[in-house]
């Protein structure tokens, strides 16, 4: 027997620890457990990153962003849904619950100054989620889809007619950078939120507004159907003819979740198969491309360089679990979706061996690819995992009949009116609007200043 001396021994621990930091998380194809162990395997760090990074401890705020705490609570109910883990439910329940604020609204005057139409359209979804999964409602206070109906009503009443004859700025003040704008995912955000509350509500005014979204969509740059191309982002000073042209998934995936809950909706009307075949193509074309294998999900503006910050590494998780919600609506999508969502699920298996089971950004990479982990690549990668799960269980989401639960409740807000009675804004109304908001920035502006958003 030969002793190894003490450079030996540190050699051959080392080697042993970076096996050990380099081992998978053990997905296997079409093994449903295999999946479960690896959402569990993801989520603990996770939810690690949320707690260090909550301002100040507050629940659901975190350092820096808002929205991106409603897509994490978006992404853990949809994986409580698919896998039966129930470990995170009560602080989701209770962390989404209180920031929808002293309103109702997910528009606390702790951050209204500075939100994003976008911003707040992620809680909405949250919320719908959280009734379309059969989350429990929290008793004494309004239901999931209450507070995914306060959203939708204060939206459409910012539906704005005064430039390009319709759609949602991406900004809400007008001190705000982007203001002037008009951009993808607050209208395709919007868009799918209006579609997925008329499947679940059976109230027709939300897919009136959903088509009247869609209907405006198609006017601009925005989302071209001749080649089913969506911009990110136009602007009212060309009148909506312009494009920002940078390609980011969930842009796209807004637009096919919301099309294929109307086509859902609607019983499987032609227009609405057309569309979401027409969209999910492209999507998988673009987000999936061959060079990286075609079966694997990219956020191809920024990966490839290294660049993507918090924001857009968040983006194609969503996206998978929307792929995922489409294969189930829509059943004729899921030969096409599938190949991508299992690769892209043995991908993240490869991807998340960083220590602590957490991720790096590209799943294309057969190995961590050096990021350093956080709550936003942690969610992205459990929500890959997740939308594998969802195609399993293959559970529609739930409507108001198999969640009667869930129904809707007024709720004493500011602007919010029963969706059967939306008024349009006049001129009366928005002149009305402008003085406020001049009274706004006249008294938070010097404090504010410009807030530059990325």
């Amino acid at each position: 027997m030969r002793w190894l001396s003490l450079r030996q021994l540190c050699g051959a621990t080392l080697l042993l620890l970076q096996q050990v930091a380099l081992a998978d998380l053990g997905i296997q194809a079409n093994n449903v457990e295999t999946l479960k162990s690896a959402g569990k395997d993801l989520a603990a760090p996770m939810m690690d990153f949320y707690k260090k990074n909550q301002t100040e401890g507050i629940p659901g705020k975190l350092t820096g962003t808002w929205y991106v705490a409603g897509a994490m609570f978006m992404t853990l109910i949809q994986y409580w849904q698919a896998s039966g883990d129930d470990t995170y439910n009560s602080i989701v329940s209770h962390d989404l619950m209180f920031q929808s604020g002293e309103n109702y609204d997910f528009f606390s005057k702790n951050y209204s100054q500075w939100l994003g139409n976008d911003d707040q359209m992620f809680w909405g979804l949250a919320s719908i989620t959280a009734s379309e999964t059969g989350f429990p409602d929290i008793s004494g206070k309004p239901t999931w889809t209450s507070l995914a109906r306060v959203v939708f009503n204060m939206q459409v009443e910012r539906w704005d007619r005064g430039t390009c004859d319709g759609g949602m700025r991406w900004q809400i003040w007008p001190y705000q950078a982007g203001y002037t704008m008009k951009n993808a995912i607050s209208n395709g955000g919007l868009f799918e939120l209006s579609a997925r509350l008329a499947r679940f509500t059976k109230n027709g005014t939300y897919a009136d507004w959903a088509e009247k979204i869609w209907d405006w969509s198609v006017t601009t740059p925005l989302l071209q159907t001749d080649r089913w191309y969506i911009a990110d982002s136009t602007s009212n000073e060309a009148n909506c003819k312009d494009a920002g042209n940078t390609q980011w998934s969930y842009n796209y995936g807004t637009y096919l979740s919301g099309a294929s809950f109307m086509y859902n909706y609607t019983n499987g009307d032609q227009k609405w198969l057309n569309r979401v075949n027409g969209l999910l193509d492209s999507l998988l074309a673009t987000f999936s491309p061959k060079q990286l294998g075609g079966n694997v999900l990219s956020e191809v503006a920024c990966e490839p360089i290294m660049t993507c910050d918090r924001n857009q590494l968040g983006f194609k998780g969503y996206v998978a679990m929307w792929l995922a919600q489409t294969s189930i609506l829509v059943p004729s999508t899921a030969d096409r979706i599938y190949p991508v969502l299992q690769g892209s699920a043995l991908a993240i298996s490869k991807q998340c061996s960083a220590p602590d089971n957490t991720c790096g950004m590209r799943w294309y990479q057969p190995t961590w690819d050096g990021y350093t982990p956080g709550l936003e690549t942690q969610m992205a990668a459990l929500a890959g995992v997740t939308s594998n799960l969802m195609f399993f269980k293959s559970a529609a989401p739930k409507t108001i009949e198999s969640n009667p639960d869930g129904k809707e409740h007024q709720i004493a807000t500011p602007g919010d009116e029963r969706p059967d009675q939306l008024a349009p804004i006049n001129t009366g109304d928005r002149a009305g609007a402008w003085i406020l908001t001049v009274v706004i920035v006249v008294l938070v502006g010097g404090s504010v200043g410009w807030l530059i958003k990325t």
